[in-house]
């Protein structure tokens, strides 16, 4: 007799947790310029998925060590589920060790237990049960697994040019239930002119997309060199609610002490536009009634050649254009004694809520959670806007951290001392495997037969 969904995932916890485990001690920050394409850590980190995927039974494929695929049938048409295997880095400020993934209660704690190997593993074992309960793959369920989400996609688009890119795909990084749009993405660089005389170091952040935990200068002052340091409450740049910023924090220091006019007018820049995180010191702000606030972060500060270098990360509303963001920033910029350098701009996408296809997906989360939540669009960017056919789907749940007592602004998955309720992978495996099975259905027209 075969055990119930329910009683298998209870039956395989401890080797879902080792799994996770597994790939969360890797620290797969994706690279250039190595003997493989993303870093020696992200082709450790494949190459352990790609293990797993085959110890159970399941198809697997190493593609230009760029990619990985795991595969459940063999039809021609095809349904891809995405994940990505590349993390931010660590950052600053742990309670708990970032690569140890250490499990307190219903948590596991470390760097890609949220973005996003837990929710990889959890896949996985939605392909992994269906494969011992014998269903009978009708098309060809294809887990998707890249390396560079998290600096710039590019595997994604490269992926289907080396593989067919399938008939229709769900990303599973984001929150339940269907993520139907995202919002554009502008990544903008500035750079001051020659302005150090009293500030001889600035710096901050770790990457664009993640707000400032920690920044830091020195100056010169009254004949020595001092440092000063600031503490924000970092996060992911496309949800600010709860963040602050430490360039921010910083900014409102180093105007406490005596400037040079051109040093005074650049803190009193940063302070401008890292006061909120939604671009209004920049007159960048916007909204729409599909995908809310533009948000707007600024990620990465350094000092270059006497100059002061930032970098924005800015998502937009769907219904506006990179274009007009762009030339506000430019003037804002201009004011504040900085000049663009670069930009780079990745337009919004949004599909149809009705279309099938995510009707399906919606009836797969609807019909486990009772829950009744609509479609929406995000700030965040996965996957689903470099393929065609694709939305995002979970599996982002809410949780209530408080038995961990971690500092303000952590345990979020850009943030220090990430954070995953086991509970809520174990309940997206159930999703998963629901919807696996209404697609299986729904590809040959079997579905409401």
């Amino acid at each position: 007799m075969k055990n119930t969904l329910d009683e298998w995932i209870a039956l395989h916890e401890q080797e879902f947790i080792q799994d996770i485990t597994a790939l969360v001690e890797i620290p797969s920050v994706s690279v250039k310029g190595g003997s493989t394409p993303c870093g020696e850590e992200c082709f450790r980190a494949l190459e352990k998925m790609l293990e797993l995927g085959k110890n159970y039974g399941l198809e697997t494929e190493m593609i230009g060590g760029r990619c990985g695929r795991i595969s459940l049938g063999e039809a021609e048409r095809e349904i891809g589920i995405w994940n990505h295997l590349d993390i931010v880095p660590a950052g600053e400020g742990w309670t708990y060790p970032p690569f140890a993934c250490q499990r307190q209660g219903d948590f596991l704690i470390g760097r890609g237990t949220q973005d996003n190997k837990g929710p990889a593993v959890a896949v996985l074992y939605a392909l992994r049960y269906l494969k011992e309960q014998g269903m009978p793959a009708k098309v060809r369920f294809s887990q998707i697994l890249g390396c560079e989400e998290e600096c710039g996609m590019e595997d994604a688009g490269w992926y289907v040019t080396q593989r067919r890119a399938p008939d229709w795909s769900f990303v599973a990084d984001c929150g339940f239930p269907v993520c139907c749009g995202e919002k554009g993405i502008c990544r903008i660089a500035l750079r001051s002119e020659k302005i150090m005389e009293r500030i001889k170091d600035i710096s901050g952040g770790t990457a664009v997309n993640s707000v400032p935990a920690h920044a830091a200068a020195v100056l010169e002052h009254d004949g020595e060199l001092v440092s000063i340091e600031a503490e924000g409450i970092s996060g992911h740049a496309a949800f600010p609610e709860g963040t602050e910023n430490a360039v921010k924090l910083l900014a409102e220091q180093l105007m406490t002490y005596p400037l040079g006019e051109k040093e005074y007018k650049m803190a009193e820049f940063l302070g401008k536009i890292c006061t909120d995180g939604y671009g209004i010191g920049l007159g960048i702000a916007c909204e729409d009634s599909l995908s809310g606030r533009l948000t707007c972060n600024c990620g990465l500060i350094r000092r270059r050649e006497g100059a002061v270098i930032l970098q924005l990360d800015i998502r937009y509303p769907v219904t506006f254009s990179g274009a007009q963001i762009i030339e506000k920033v430019r003037t804002a910029a201009e004011e504040g004694g900085f000049r663009i350098i670069e930009t780079e701009d990745d337009p919004p996408f949004y599909l149809e809520p009705g279309l099938p296809f995510i009707q399906i997906l919606m009836e797969a989360y609807q019909e486990e959670t009772k829950e009744q939540k609509l479609p929406y669009v995000m700030g965040g960017g996965t996957y689903a806007r470099r393929i065609p056919h694709a939305v995002a789907f979970g599996p982002g749940m809410s949780a209530d951290m408080r038995e961990l007592k971690l500092p303000a602004g952590h345990g979020g998955c850009h943030s220090a001392d990430e954070a995953q309720s086991i509970a809520n992978l174990q309940k997206a495996i159930r999703i998963y495997v629901r919807a696996i099975e209404k697609l299986n259905l729904w590809m040959t027209g079997e579905k409401n037969k």
